[in-house]
């Protein structure tokens, strides 16, 4: 292999890669923030953007060729919604019903500000002396309304800075928050683009994304009438042996009992489990790979 030297800017970092490395493996080596899950290529998990013309790359299948400059960001227009509802779930994340010129749905990508002029001055005096947290912040937020209502969203209290969490939970209806919406592409596709239309359908968390249980039971009773469940892996330090858990697997087999096949389609909603960890895993009970559809 060439031992060229190349240079990888993300964002405001600088990283170095040799000729014909895997785009993915190499920035995770020098210890880079990138979100991946499947590492096959399916779940989108780490697709990042060229920084001079927008088009989008997954790390995972790309080879470095040359010197690259890319963002994480998705190309994205801004606006401003109206909060219509802020409802605190388990006291670890809220849901947010915005109004505002969206045509996302289930399974789309957003990104939520929390506008530092929202809260009182009283309340966050101490966190104001630092202007760090008046910068405004975006966080990626999957859309969990159905097509043609109002965007709706969870923002997890882990995924948040603190004061950001504060202004969260200070928001009231009619208050304003920030929104960038993914621009030049087709939305509310998720559930169309996996196939899975009157297919048994079971749902599979990590642990931080057990919350959105009830948004999945909701967004598949709609389309299929066979959907058999969800099951939030337990949390581990290494999430890998969550999958080799015996509830895990009576779930997965009691689903497929219920089927009277190995026919079943399995949603995983997580990252960090690559399709090969899921393979091994799902060997036993008959279940191939091509069943199995990531959502970050």
């Amino acid at each position: 292999m060439d031992s060229q030297a190349l240079t990888i800017e993300l964002d405001d970092e600088q990283f170095e890669a040799v000729l014909g490395d895997n785009l993915l493996s190499s920035l995770l080596s020098q210890g880079a923030d990138v979100r991946y899950g499947c590492r096959a290529g399916a779940c989108g998990a780490c697709r990042l953007y060229d920084a001079s013309n927008c088009e989008s790359i997954l790390s995972c299948q790309t080879t470095v060729a040359s010197d690259m400059s890319l963002t994480r960001h998705t190309p994205s227009a801004s606006s401003s919604f109206t909060v219509l509802s802020n409802i605190s779930l388990e006291e670890v994340s809220i849901e947010l019903t915005l109004l505002g010129p969206s045509d996302d749905s289930f399974g789309d990508r957003v990104f939520v500000s929390l506008p530092f002029k929202e809260q009182s001055k009283e309340s966050f005096k101490a966190l104001s002396q630092n202007p760090y947290n008046k910068q405004a912040h975006f966080y990626e937020c999957m859309a969990l309304n159905p097509a043609g209502a109002p965007l709706k969203v969870v923002l997890q209290k882990e995924q948040l800075h603190y004061p950001d969490w504060l202004r969260a939970l200070a928001l009231s209806s009619d208050g304003k928050v920030d929104v960038q919406l993914s621009t030049g592409m087709r939305k509310g596709r998720l559930l169309f683009e996996m196939d899975i239309a009157d297919a048994p359908v079971v749902v599979i968390s990590s642990p931080d994304n057990a919350i959105f249980e009830s948004y999945w039971h909701d967004a598949l009773l709609d389309y299929t009438p066979t959907f058999l469940g969800h099951f939030a892996l337990f949390a581990n330090n290494e999430l890998t042996l969550s999958l080799a858990d015996d509830a895990l697997i009576a779930f997965l087999q009691e689903a497929l009992t219920d089927t009277g096949s190995a026919s079943i389609q399995i949603i995983y909603h997580g990252q960090k489990l690559s399709e090969k960890d899921w393979a091994q895993a799902l060997a036993p009970l008959r279940i191939r790979t091509n069943q199995l559809h990531f959502v970050r």
